[in-house]
């Protein structure tokens, strides 16, 4: 048996990629890992990853077959590129059966500066459940919410104590300051009928041939439902469909529009292509290990951005052991100081537009984007 093939064998699944595999072999007859000072959002070698495991089942490999590091100087460990990372993430997404019904329940919120104690908050929180069926004789289910406004991290957590433990603010939002609170809303549920599903797809093929007849046609170019899936074996055309819902600019936003196009229901093989051009596009990089929102431990790739004179990173989360998403997020690099760049000549600037980042430190969420469940499923809502 080659060692592919047992790999395959001890870890109970496909195996890694041929990079990920050479890479493994390579730390191996090096020696193994190095330790290295611990760092918050550093990740070398090591945790439950493909590459991990990898490396693991090459050395009981090793083992078995009598196999030795070879002599010499031990290379250098390089941490996990991005490639690496998101040619694996292709792999566990091929591999991924489907079910019945489509089940991602989103937080999505936006980062807020709280001047009086120095912390920051998640507000303006949308909370969406929801279960689509695969079958259009199903019924799909969708429950919404506001969520409750709550500090970002521990830190922010001890500040906001230190501060009296508010439970309301006045936060600053494109130029316009709104109330938070710490208080959910109710929950709303609604259902889609067969019927009612029918309807919608015959109105999304719609907006498809009325902008078809629009002079250089809309942007992001709709697609009718049938047209994501043709994507999948059209990796071109599926890259220039996520830069236009990317935005204008120089694709410095891949990375959340991507995670935007994997969050509707899909095949094994149209999410593997996602992950695939992602691996081939260049500015991803892989930041190391964190922990999201919720607290679950995530890998962080990530693209560099500018707008108004603030530096950000857009970042995509995968889970460690599975490599799903857990959500996106955008994190401050530099803030602009509250000094937004200059309008052109004649445009109004809204008093306090473009200064939402006054006071925020580096490291701090402008939003966010958590997926506290995505994927395919059997069962229903059970509500």
């Amino acid at each position: 048996m080659d060692e592919t093939r047992m790999i395959r064998s001890l870890l109970g699944e496909a195996p890694p990629s041929a990079e990920v595999v050479a890479e493994g072999r390579r730390r191996l007859s090096a020696g193994g890992p190095s330790r290295s000072p611990a760092r918050t959002r550093r990740r070398l070698w090591g945790g439950l990853t493909a590459l991990g495991a990898a490396a693991i089942a090459l050395a009981l490999v090793a083992g078995l077959t009598g196999g030795s590091p070879r002599p010499g100087t031990p290379e250098p460990v390089l941490p996990l590129t991005a490639r690496q990372v998101l040619l694996t993430a292709a792999e566990r997404a091929a591999a991924q059966p489907v079910g019945k019904y489509w089940h991602t329940h989103v937080i999505s919120s936006e980062g807020y500066h709280i001047a009086r104690g120095d912390y920051m908050i998640f507000g303006a929180r949308h909370e969406i459940d929801q279960w689509r069926a695969r079958s259009d004789s199903d019924a799909d289910v969708f429950r919404s919410r506001f969520g409750a406004a709550t500090p970002q991290t521990a830190a922010d957590h001890a500040a906001w104590e230190k501060a009296g433990a508010p439970t309301s603010w006045r936060v600053l939002s494109n130029g316009a300051y709104i109330a938070q609170s710490a208080r959910s809303g109710p929950w709303d549920l609604r259902r889609s009928s067969p019927a009612e599903k029918r309807k919608r797809k015959q109105s999304a093929a719609e907006q498809v041939k009325r902008c078809a007849r629009i002079p250089g046609g809309c942007v992001p170019k709709p697609l009718s439902p049938e047209q994501p899936e043709s994507l999948r074996r059209d990796p071109h055309g599926l890259k220039r469909y996520l830069l236009d819902a990317a935005g204008p600019g120089d694709g410095s936003n891949l990375l959340s529009a991507a995670a935007t196009f994997l969050l509707d229901p899909s095949s094994p093989e149209l999410r593997a292509a996602v992950f695939r051009v992602l691996a081939d596009s260049p500015g991803v990089r892989d930041l190391g290990t964190t922990r999201d929102p919720l607290g679950r431990p995530a890998i962080v790739l990530a693209e560099r951005t500018k707008s108004d004179r603030n530096v950000e990173d857009n970042e995509l989360l995968l889970d460690p052991s599975t490599y799903t998403p857990l959500g996106t997020q955008v994190v401050l690099v530099k803030g602009n100081g509250g000094k937004p760049a200059p309008l052109p000549p004649g445009v109004p600037r809204i008093p306090g537009y473009g200064q939402e980042t006054k006071g925020m430190k580096p490291g701090a969420i402008t939003h966010s984007e958590i997926y506290v469940v995505m994927g395919w499923t059997n069962t229903a809502y059970g509500g």
